[in-house]
C-alpha cells in the first residue's frame, strides 16, 4: 500500500540511522509534521536537535493523511461545543487557523515545493436522512459560534444528489510528505541531526537518554511526537485508536475534477482532487474501523473503489494507503509535558486532524522548551483533568479493551500443525501451549511470532488488508517479522523457532 503523495514529492534524502553515543538539547522522537514542526521551532532558537525515527522522515501517518487543512474538525465543532461551550469552539478555530498561516508561511519562507493552494471545504448530506441534517443544523450553529462564515453549499458541488450542505472558504491543501522533507532539508541546513530506521527500543527518563538499537542520545529535553507516546501513559486509556483507508483513481477524460476539501456526511466520505504534473487524480478516505477489529481482507478498499465507480466516471485506481488515528476522550488534543516529568513532552489525541494539530502542537511544545509563552499551552495542556467531559470515552475505551484481553487468550484456537496456515494467510493460534503468530508468505516461507504485544500484554490480530499484526488495546502494530510500524510499543513481537 503506497499513498498517492509519493507522486509529487522530491526523492527523499537519506538519513542515517543512529549509532553510537551523542549528546543533544533536545530529542525528538518522530519525524512527522509534529517532530519537525517542533524541531524547526528549535533549531531556529540556536538549539542542539536531535530527531529520531523508526522508519522515514514523513512516511508514516502524516504521508498517509489526507493533506486536507481546516479551522474546523472532521467530526465537528458541534461535539465540542457540547462538552465545552463557545469560549472553547472559538479557541479551536482560531488556534487552527493560526497553524494554518503558519504553514503557509512556512511554505513561502522555505520556498518548499509541495502544491500549496486555499481551497473551500464542503460539509455535505447527500440524502435525505433527518437525523443527518439535524446534525448538520448543529454543526452550522457551532462553526457560527467559533466566528466562521458560512455559505449554503451549491447543489452541484459533486455530481450526486445534494439535499443540504455548508461551505467554507479560505481552507487548504497540500502534499503532506512533500511538506515533511521540505521541513527536513531546512533543519538539515541548521543543523539538525535526523537519523532514520533508528527505532526507539528505551527511554531512560531520570538520564536523560534515548536508547535505539545501535545507540543513545542524551538530552536535557525529550519530545514523544510518534502520534502516540511511547511506552505507557495514562492517556492511552482515553483514546480510541483507529484506521481509515484513502484510495486514489484517474477519472475518464473530460470529466471534471472537484476543487475543494469535501465531506460526504451520510456514510462518512472525504473526498478530494490533487494534480501531479499534467495528471488529475480523485481520492476518496474512509471506511474507519477500530484498530485490530472489522474485517481482514480487501472490504474496506473495496468499497471506497465501488464508491468513486457509483459516484464518477473513473478510468482506473492508481494508489491504495491507510492511516492511523488516535481519538480523544474530551474531544481536544493533549499537548504539553507528560505528567510527572517536566522535561518530556507529547502531543497525541489529534483524531482524523492531525495536520494542523501536528503543526500547532510543534509550534506549542517548541515554546515550552524556549520558555516562551504560547496562547495555545493551557487551553490544550495534556496535564488537564477533565473526568466528567472525558468519562463516556474512558469507559467505552477501557471496556474494549478488557474485552479483547481475557476473551482473547480464551478464544484462541490450537494449532496442530504450521501447514494449516495457508500461503498469504496469518493467524493466532495456540502452538505447543504458546499463543503464536503465524505467518506463510506466497514463497511459503513461515514466520513465528509471540502473540502477545509487549505494550501492556493484549494478542495481536491479523490485518489482512496490510500483512500486519495489530493490537486493539492500544494501536501497536507490527510488519510480518515482528518489527513495530506504529503505536506506543519499544519493543518489537518475540521470535519463536518452531518446528511443525
Amino acid at each position: 500500500m503506497e499513498a498517492i503523495w509519493t507522486l509529487g514529492s522530491s526523492p527523499p534524502e537519506q538519513h542515517s540511522s543512529l549509532a553510537g553515543h551523542t549528546q543533544s538539547d533536545v530529542v525528538v522522537i518522530g519525524a512527522g509534521i509534529t517532530g519537525l514542526t517542533t524541531a524547526l521551532v528549535l533549531a531556529e532558537a540556536g538549539k542542539r536537535v536531535t530527531v529520531l525515527d523508526a522508519h522515514a522522515v514523513g512516511e508514516g501517518c502524516t504521508g498517509g493523511s489526507t493533506g486536507n487543512l481546516y479551522s474546523t474538525l472532521a467530526s465537528g465543532l458541534a461535539p465540542v461545543r457540547s462538552k465545552w461551550g463557545d469560549e472553547v469552539v472559538r479557541d479551536v478555530v482560531d488556534s487552527r487557523s493560526q497553524a494554518i498561516d503558519f504553514i503557509e508561511a512556512t511554505v513561502t519562507r522555505l520556498a518548499i515545493d509541495c502544491d500549496f493552494h486555499r481551497r473551500p471545504l464542503y460539509r455535505l448530506v447527500s440524502q435525505y436522512d433527518e437525523a443527518s441534517l439535524k446534525s448538520l443544523d448543529k454543526e452550522r450553529q457551532a462553526m457560527q459560534a467559533g466566528g466562521l462564515t458560512v455559505q449554503a453549499a451549491e447543489s452541484d458541488a459533486l455530481p450526486l444528489p445534494i439535499r443540504e450542505g455548508l461551505k467554507l472558504e479560505g481552507q487548504a491543501q497540500f502534499n503532506p510528505l512533500a511538506y515533511a522533507r521540505g521541513l527536513a532539508r531546512e533543519l538539515v541546513r541548521l543543523g539538525v541531526a535526523i537519523h532514520e530506521h533508528s527505532p526507539v527500543r528505551d527511554v531512560d527518563y531520570q538520564a536523560g537518554i534515548v536508547k535505539t538499537e545501535a545507540g543513545e542520545v542524551e538530552a536535557a529535553h525529550i519530545v514523544h511526537a510518534t502520534h502516540t507516546p511511547k511506552g505507557i501513559n495514562l492517556l492511552q486509556s482515553v483514546m480510541i485508536p483507529s484506521r481509515e483507508y484513502g484510495v486514489s483513481a484517474r477519472l475518464k477524460p473530460g470529466s471534471a475534477y472537484p476543487q475543494g476539501i469535501f465531506w460526504v456526511l451520510d456514510g462518512f466520505h472525504s473526498l478530494r482532487s490533487y494534480r501531479h504534473g499534467d495528471e488529475d487524480y480523485l481520492m476518496v478516505i474512509g471506511e474507519k474501523h477500530k484498530v485490530g477489529e472489522g474485517e481482514v481482507d480487501d472490504v474496506y478498499p473495496r468499497r471506497l473503489r465501488d464508491y468513486l465507480n457509483d459516484n464518477f466516471d473513473v478510468q482506473d485506481f492508481t494508489h491504495v494507503w491507510s492511516a492511523q488515528q488516535y481519538s480523544p476522550a474530551d474531544e481536544l488534543p493533549y499537548i504539553g509535558r507528560w505528567h510527572g516529568r517536566d522535561n518530556v513532552y507529547l502531543a497525541t489525541g489529534f483524531a482524523a486532524d492531525g495536520l494542523v494539530w501536528g503543526a500547532l502542537g510543534g509550534t506549542i511544545l517548541g515554546d515550552l522548551i524556549l520558555g516562551r509563552d504560547n496562547r495555545w499551552h493551557e487551553r490544550f495542556d495534556a496535564r488537564r483533568f477533565t473526568p466528567v467531559k472525558s468519562a463516556k470515552q474512558w469507559a467505552k475505551e477501557n471496556v474494549s479493551v478488557a474485552s479483547h484481553f481475557i476473551p482473547g487468550y480464551l478464544s484462541v484456537d490450537k494449532l496442530g500443525s504450521l501447514d494449516e496456515v495457508a500461503p498469504g494467510q496469518g493467524k493466532v493460534a495456540t502452538l505447543e501451549g504458546e499463543k503464536v503468530a503465524i505467518y506463510r508468505d506466497a514463497d511459503g516461507t513461515v514466520s513465528v511470532l509471540s502473540a502477545v504485544c509487549p505494550h501492556m500484554k493484549c494478542l495481536v490480530h491479523w490485518n489482512g488488508i496490510e500483512s500486519t499484526w495489530d493490537c486493539s488495546c492500544h494501536g501497536s502494530r507490527f510488519d510480518t517479522r515482528g518489527e513495530v510500524i506504529e503505536g506506543p510499543s519499544y519493543h518489537p513481537l518475540a521470535q519463536r523457532h518452531t518446528s511443525d
